[in-house]
This record gives structure tokens, sequence and C-alpha cells, in this order.
């Protein structure tokens, strides 16, 4: 769940499913990332790439567009922070909540700073080379994704989320809180209400 659309097209490259980078043609050409659903799929060696992702989009339709159209006016905007909540927590309650702090730093003006915007941007320039480290220049990375530079929602989905990251950017969960960080070790999301305890739990979790 949260693959881009870089991924996906890795992955079923690498299997022999598709020419190497002609799913990530097809994305760009038709504005899909975002609705390539993450879920069990078989596909044939050398499929045709539009058979691939028309079965990605029946699958969306099913499964995810009646969670999207129940607010059909802020669908894009909700799979958007979907695939943000995707990517920066796994758990659904959890992801409430980071969906609930995204909303209350867009009401504010507040940037939402956001790490998996970055290293979207870095795949959309490099493919192959990864995210890690996200260096200081990267967060100067001028991009429409760039969440530190730019406020609000990015321009687009920044990957495919799951059904339970759809459910939680519709029901978002108000909390005290306005940060949070993800501890390497546990996985577990460390919630803060300031910036002085943000910082202080960088130093003692990063």
């Amino acid at each position: 769940d949260g693959s881009s659309s870089y991924e996906i097209d890795r992955m079923l490259s690498e299997r022999g499913i598709i020419p190497e980078a002609s799913l990530i043609a097809a994305v760009r050409a038709r504005s899909l990332e975002g609705k390539l659903l993450p879920d069990t799929y078989r596909f044939f060696i050398d499929s045709d790439v539009d058979d691939v992702v028309q079965k990605f989009l029946d699958n969306f339709e099913t499964k995810a567009a009646p969670f999207l159209n129940a607010d059909r006016k802020n669908a894009k905007t909700n799979l958007i922070l979907a695939s943000l909540v995707q990517n920066e927590v796994p758990d659904f309650e959890e992801q409430r909540i980071v969906a609930g702090i995204a909303q209350k730093r867009i009401r504010e003006g507040t940037p939402l700073q956001i790490d998996a915007a970055i290293c979207f941007i870095k795949e959309q320039r490099d493919s192959k080379n990864g995210c890690l480290p996200i260096t200081r220049a990267d967060l100067k990375i001028d991009s429409p994704y760039n969440t530190y530079l730019y406020r609000g929602l990015p321009e687009g989905p920044i990957g495919n989320p799951g059904v339970g990251a759809i459910r939680a950017a519709l029901s978002p969960k108000a909390s005290p809180y306005w940060y949070y960080l993800s501890d390497p070790v546990t996985k577990k999301t460390i919630f803060a209400k300031t910036l002085d305890e943000h910082n202080q739990n960088r130093l003692k979790y990063l």
C-alpha cells in the first residue's frame, strides 16, 4: 500500500509483465497516480500495458471509488490526502490522527512538511536511486509536491493508497497534536503537541 507508479512499474517490469517505464508513461499521460489500487492481482507475462492499467482502474472503481464518491466534490483532495497518510503511518487509527493534523495545518496555513512527498519528487527525477537520505537541498527543490516550500496539499497523489487510508482521509480525527514522527525501531508513531516537544522526540528517537 502506498507504492508509487514508479515502484509498481519496477515490480511489474522486473517480472516480465510489462516493458520498463511503460506504466509510468501511461500514468503520466492520464494522470492516474493514486488510482492503481493496492491489491492482489494476476497478470500474464508480456501483457499489454493498457490492459494492466485497466485492471487496476476497474478494481479502483469497485473498491475505492464508492468511498471517495460519498464526498464527490472533494474526491480528488481526499485521494491526495489518503496518499500522504498512507505513506506516513501504517495504522488506521493513527492515519486518522495524521489526516486531522494535516487538515489543521492546512486551515492554519502551516506547511505540511511531509517527507514522503519529497521522496516522490526525487522518484520523478530519478526513479532508480531511491529516496534516502533526504538532504537539506532536497527540501528546497522547487516542485508543487514540495510540502516544505508550498502550503496546502501537493497537486496530486504521491502514491497509491489502500482502501484503509482512503477511509482514514474521509474520517480525520481531531487531536491536540501538530507534529509526529515514526520510531524507526518500533515503527510506532510518536505525536507531539508543540514544536519543542517534537524536537525532543527527534533527539530521543531519531
